[in-house]
């Protein structure tokens, strides 16, 4: 593969001269699971992605008015939306999960039916695994693998620069309503000479947990995972790989935020501390520079355990919560999907790094995954709080493409549906006698485990961390099941029918959300009651608003 970084920082400016106007955009959440949101974590743990504003950087001296919209948080009612849908020439849109496939799918076929001329993009871990599915669902232009460099040249041409699309690396189009693939060989970038993410364009003031008086932002300082664990799809994406800025970049980041006020961020690292060397001399640095900011990440339990000092040392740095990827305690699961957790005894590692780690005052989360079973039992991690973590989520094993799990799964035709969407109300898994995978877990559990004497203590505790885990899903879940609709309810009756397969379901689901009288309906309505409409649908900020 070649290596690029300089052409992205000197370019010439398209002859043309023509100004367009691009939108990078998370879509409004107009359809979302009932009654439990697919994204409980991102609900709670409030900050921007760090695509755009790297995108944005690629293209700062290109004649392009750009504009940055989230709107998982934006306050803008549905009218609102519809304007910004009509606005730009170009939408670009990073979509990471099947589990917003369908509300983003939503979003286009929406912007297209008010803005036909707009030029859509794609891009992400999801669009990188199903890039024909996304150009038959209306996208113009799928960016595969890493972006920066095809979506900068894709931007020159489509301002008139005489690039051919065959010489833009990992770009999906149609042409002659086939769908085509550049034969362009792909490209790895320089992580450490690429402009500074253009964070400026981004309104940071929804974003953080209210770990300090500042705003929430997001820094990268790797990109890939080298494990081999066959739940995930990350590790294939960057082909078992992980390369890192050095520590001098990481820290002329986190200065530039701190000087346009951010006091809080996420590192968005899949495999933080993954390097340990390099995350150790990364943490005394931040030790050193004292800018008074905080942090989360996602962590795993064994980097803590080898590392005796590095629960004090990361709390010196500013870590306030992690959340870690615990998976199970069964050692026998661990092993067969290659976790690789380097202890004999899982349990007695994660009491010991749990320990640590609360020592300093660090909030722990507990990520599970729960096996499949014909039949519904305990819920993978219950009863963990208070013993490995803090605060435990479980969800049910999936099926992503992309993973080790799903080539296995595709070939024994153990695939219960079409992965290119999922809902938490569907399961994925086929077992071994025919069955479906069942949801796993009960409400009753969750009662049990959150009105626990440990969560009532930790709600009403000094840190906001705790008291933001504790507390703010009961929001997102009343908020949900106030904003219920109709279409809500009929999907739910889909979704629960024992007469159909899981592949009859989804259809079913799927078509009541893109039938295109939904979608005209919507075009012509200044109203509609979407999943976050207490938070971001009634009211919209000036910023927010689009004239």
């Amino acid at each position: 593969m070649d290596t690029v970084s300089d052409r992205l920082s000197v370019a010439d400016i398209p002859s043309s001269g023509r100004r367009m106007r691009l939108l990078f955009m998370h879509p409004k959440t107009l359809v979302d699971s009932w009654p439990v949101p697919v994204d409980t974590l991102g609900e709670i743990v409030k900050y921007p992605s760090a695509v755009y504003p790297i995108l944005a950087a690629t293209i700062a001296h290109l004649p392009i008015d750009v504009e940055i919209f989230d709107g998982y948080v934006a306050r803008e009612t549905f009218a609102g939306y519809k304007k910004r849908l009509e606005w730009p020439d170009i939408i670009a849109i990073s979509c990471m999960s099947p589990l917003k496939a369908l509300d983003t799918q939503l979003s286009i076929q929406l912007a297209k039916r008010l803005n036909p001329g707009v030029r859509i993009v794609v891009g992400g871990n999801h669009a990188t695994a199903w890039p024909e599915r996304w150009l038959a669902a209306g996208v113009d232009y799928v960016v595969a693998g890493e972006g920066e460099v095809p979506f900068r040249m894709l931007i020159e041409k489509l301002l008139g620069d005489p690039i051919e699309h065959d010489d833009i690396p990992s770009l999906h189009w149609t042409e002659g309503g086939q769908p085509r693939r550049s034969a362009a060989p792909a490209v790895t970038i320089d992580l450490n000479t690429m402009p500074l993410p253009k964070w400026e364009v981004f309104d940071l003031r929804p974003y953080g947990m209210g770990l300090s008086g500042g705003r929430g932002a997001t820094v990268e300082i790797s990109r890939g995972c080298p494990h081999r664990c066959d739940f995930c799809n990350i590790n294939t994406f960057w082909n078992f790989k992980q390369r890192y800025k050095t520590v001098d970049r990481v820290m002329q980041e986190l200065r530039a935020l701190h000087a346009i006020g951010v006091r809080e961020f996420i590192f968005t690292d899949d495999n933080f501390g993954g390097d340990e060397r390099h995350t150790i001399a990364l943490l005394e640095a931040m030790a050193g520079a004292q800018l008074g900011l905080s942090f989360g990440c996602f962590l795993r339990g064994d980097t803590v355990h080898r590392n005796k000092g590095f629960a004090a040392l990361a709390a010196r740095a500013g870590m306030r919560f992690c959340m870690m990827g615990i998976e199970s305690l069964d050692p026998v699961w661990l092993k067969q999907h290659r976790k690789g957790v380097r202890a004999p005894d899982a349990l007695q590692m994660y009491e010991g790094v749990y320990t640590a780690l609360r020592t300093n005052n660090i909030f722990v989360v507990g990520l599970f995954i729960c096996p499949p079973q014909e039949k519904p039992g305990p819920a993978s991690g219950f009863g963990a709080m208070g013993v490995v973590c803090d605060y435990r989520l479980s969800a049910d094993l999936v099926a992503l493409k992309g993973s080790g799990i799903y080539d296995t799964m595709k070939r024994d035709d153990a695939v219960s549906k079409d992965m290119f969407y999922h809902d938490w109300t569907l399961t994925s898994i086929t077992l071994e006698n025919g069955a479906p995978q069942q949801p796993q877990g009960s409400f009753a559990e969750l009662l049990q485990e959150n009105f626990s004497l440990f969560a009532l203590r930790a709600a009403v505790s000094r840190s906001p961390v705790a008291r933001r885990f504790h507390l703010r899903h009961w929001f997102v879940l009343v908020e949900r099941l106030l904003c219920t609709t109709r279409g809500d309810m009929r999907r739910r009756r889909f979704a629960r029918s024992r007469h159909l397969t899981m592949q009859q379901r989804q259809d079913l689901m799927v078509a009541s959300v893109l039938d295109p009288a939904v979608i005209d309906r919507m075009a012509g309505q200044r109203r509609w009651t979407s999943p976050l409409s207490l938070r971001t649908g009634l009211w919209s900020s000036k910023k927010a608003s689009r004239p």
